[in-house]
């Protein structure tokens, strides 16, 4: 009878219960954590600050544009996001340090046009606009064709025909060599076949002080930096390179209107590097575009006469691969491919 007890009483059958029990909590456990569908993942993110690169220095239009958005995303993302400034190498420097950094989303690039898109046509650097995720464009800046108040260029028809007939007589002012805005007038002379003398300088006010000296015919730069003299009358906006019309100079036509098919600006967004998880690129893209909305955000773009421009990242993408492979055949063209 003993015997009988110890093979079907009750303690071997307590332990039988214990472990069914536990197997069903793993069962649940497992059941709970599939849910959400073959190979999917849970990724909890951020757990702690996330760090938004700027490749200048503090006060230009990529650092004061990038200092409201991190603002605005620590609400949305529950965790501080910090600016830090790695300037130099015309954002070279900082752009090469975050596309070898970890692939975890806590090391961003606030990103613009000519590090990721001129400079490694130029430049021998470690990474090319592949190194990277796009998250989101941010911004979107364009370029004006602008001329002294007292120019006796009245039109961007006036521009070329003059050009055309005194080939390299127009002397242009633009911020250096292989910026963006040197760039984009190599393209549109090219496309119209003048050729004008172009001067470089450190940077954009010195070109437009240099414009507003008399030291050159006209300048290109971004919108953000002549609106000021637009609107006091100083110099004469020939063109904006939007593709439509834009706020701060709701009068001046763009290239496209007057029968120039170019269209072209300064974008500014965020990057991440290659291999970061999508998970986090989509939760990062969906976070920027709140930001994005945000009205302390566009007043504070709104006095850097910055004009929002949202991209998502298969969107920023196809951007940034077309335009990296049109400057880099106006880099080749003009004889500024790295050698």
């Amino acid at each position: 009878m003993r015997e009988q007890r110890r093979c079907g009483g009750g303690r071997p059958s307590v332990r039988w219960s214990r472990w069914i029990a536990a197997f069903l909590e793993m069962a649940l456990v497992a059941g709970i954590a599939g849910c959400g569908g073959a190979g999917s993942k849970q990724v909890k993110y951020p757990v702690r600050a996330v760090t938004l690169v700027v490749p200048y220095a503090p006060g230009g239009s990529s650092d004061l544009s990038a200092r409201p958005v991190a603002d605005a995303m620590k609400e949305i993302l529950g965790q501080p996001m910090v600016v830090v400034n790695k300037p130099g190498g015309g954002g070279s420097v900082g752009a090469a340090e975050v596309a070898a950094g970890k692939n975890d989303g806590y090391t961003l690039l606030n990103a613009s046009i000519g590090p990721i898109t001129i400079v490694p046509y130029t430049t021998q650097v470690s990474y090319n606009y592949e190194s990277f995720e796009p998250i989101a464009q941010l911004t979107d800046i364009p370029l004006a064709l602008a001329v002294s108040k007292n120019s006796k260029f009245q039109t961007l028809k006036d521009f070329v025909e003059y050009a055309k007939a005194n080939p390299g007589a127009i002397k242009y002012g633009h911020p250096g060599a292989g910026n963006i805005q040197h760039i984009t007038m190599e393209r549109f002379c090219q496309s119209v076949g003048i050729k004008v003398t172009q001067v470089p300088y450190e940077g954009a006010n010195p070109a437009v002080a240099a414009l507003l000296g008399g030291h050159v015919d006209a300048t290109v730069t971004g919108t953000q930096e002549i609106t000021g003299q637009y609107k006091s009358g100083e110099i004469r906006v020939l063109g904006v390179t939007s593709a439509s019309r834009v706020d701060m100079l709701p009068d001046v036509p763009t290239f496209k209107e007057q029968g120039y098919d170019l269209v072209a600006g300064v974008w500014y967004g965020v990057l991440a590097p290659k291999g970061t998880p999508k998970e986090i690129v989509d939760k990062l893209a969906d976070a920027f575009k709140k930001a994005c909305q945000d009205s302390k955000v566009l007043e504070a773009w709104k006095k850097l006469y910055l004009t929002p421009a949202y991209l998502g990242p298969e969107e920023f993408a196809q951007r940034i691969k077309k335009d990296a492979a049109t400057n880099q055949k106006v880099v080749e063209s003009i004889g500024l491919s790295k050698k």
